[in-house]
């Protein structure tokens, strides 16, 4: 393995590792499985508030808003750990659409750089925690709308793998939703819309369509998208008709593409695929309404990941937490524009593909081959007979007229 596979390798670890609190029973969550004496494990939460324990920072705040809160990191390992302190914007992964963070080295551009934290850098020792007070700074000029972010603590391993050494950065965090107020919009779009037809080698048996689409959130709030794929073939005839997974939590501005294989499709010649994106608000993934006018509510619980067993996604809370302390300034938190009815208006595209048994469509030419060639074949030999006839007709009616003169003479 050369030493650019291998920090690829590392790079790809540590993105797949992104943003995993380990989750904490005060939040209602499952503990998580001890850690060996070699391990880090930690956790990062939102301080307390007023009212209790948060599972994720949220702030609902008209622009020019200075808001001041801290966040909670405790170490739960069994060794002393150095922890990197920092924000970032928050995404979703283009493949999967699950929840994601900027790379370290990506710059933030949304409320990721709003975001000012104390420290950059934090040393903990085995079972002790530290508070890092931050600065959320709302531009005058932000955009109305959801913007998502997270305050992560990170700890880097450095290694070594035959002989060449390996850097990993695993994050765990806590997000922030913030939602400024103004004018919101709810919309989706589908685009790259593709669409094959892969046939059987039995001539007669249905083949699988093969959907591909890029679904974009070009509103300003986060979307739930429900989703159904129907195919139909010439004049409308019904082929079949699928529900692809729903989209939770699709951020603003974010993107994810979506592959369905459809199965069991006759070769009607054309295969006709239609997707259907019904966008609503937050946990009304898997509804069955086609429409919906709601407000977008509170962040709903998002789901585990398996992928590190120390550590947790962060779990939203149902309940809005009381607004964050305003700034020394005395700016305080607003109410956004909750009363605010968003309209969630469902899109639909199509594309045409050819729906074609290829070993069926190979036996037709060839036995249209045939027929066209016996069918020559017999044209032939007929223009042939009916000339025979003809000369033979002639040669006969000069013999006759022949015959005639020799009489006469």
């Amino acid at each position: 393995m050369s030493r650019n596979t291998r920090l690829a390798f590392a790079a790809l670890l540590a993105a797949s590792l992104a943003f995993m609190p380990i989750a904490l029973p005060a939040l209602g969550v499952g503990q998580t499985s001890p850690a060996s004496a070699d391990e880090i494990t930690w956790s990062v939460e939102p301080a307390p508030a007023a009212d209790g324990p948060r599972g994720t920072f949220e702030y609902s705040v008209g622009p020019g808003t200075q808001i001041s809160d801290s966040i909670v990191v405790t170490n739960r390992g069994e060794t002393t750990a150095e922890f990197l302190i920092y924000a970032t914007d928050a995404i979703n992964e283009l493949e999967t659409g699950s929840f994601g963070l900027l790379k370290r080295d990506e710059t933030p551009t949304d409320v990721g750089s709003w975001i000012t934290t104390s420290e950059s850098t934090l040393t903990l020792a085995p079972g002790t925690q530290g508070t890092i007070p931050f600065d959320l700074v709302i531009p005058s000029d932000a955009t109305p709308g959801d913007h998502v972010a997270g305050i992560v603590a990170a700890v880097l391993t450095e290694g070594t793998e035959n002989g060449s050494a390996i850097t990993l950065e695993q994050r765990v965090g806590a997000r922030v939703y913030l939602q400024v107020s103004g004018l919101r919009s709810a919309s989706v779009e589908v685009s790259g819309l593709t669409s094959g037809f892969g046939a059987a080698l039995n001539p007669f048996a249905p083949g699988d369509v093969n959907v591909t689409y890029t679904v974009t959130n070009t509103g300003n709030v986060r979307l739930d998208v429900n989703q159904s794929l129907a195919v139909t073939g010439p004049f409308g005839i019904p082929l079949a008709e699928v529900t692809p997974k729903a989209l939770s939590d699709l951020l603003p501005r974010q993107s994810v593409r979506v592959t369905t294989n459809v199965p069991a499709i006759v070769a009607a010649i054309l295969a006709i695929s239609s997707v259907t994106l019904v966008p609503g608000a937050i946990g009304s993934a898997g509804d069955t309404a086609t429409t919906e006018t709601d407000s977008t509510p509170a962040p709903s619980d998002p789901p585990e990941s398996s992928e590190n067993p120390s550590s947790t996604e962060p779990t939203a809370t149902t309940e809005t937490p009381a607004p964050a302390a305003a700034d020394a300034a005395g700016a305080e938190t607003v109410a956004a524009t909750d009363d605010e009815a968003l309209d969630f208006i469902p899109v639909t595209s199509s594309v045409t593909t050819l729906a074609i048994s290829w070993t069926l469509l190979a036996i037709i030419l060839l036995v249209v081959a045939i027929i066209v060639f016996v069918a020559r074949y017999v044209s032939g030999t007929r223009e042939r007979m009916y000339l025979a006839i003809d000369e033979a007709t002639e040669a006969a009616r000069q013999e006759a007229l022949t015959s005639k003169e020799t009489v006469d003479k």
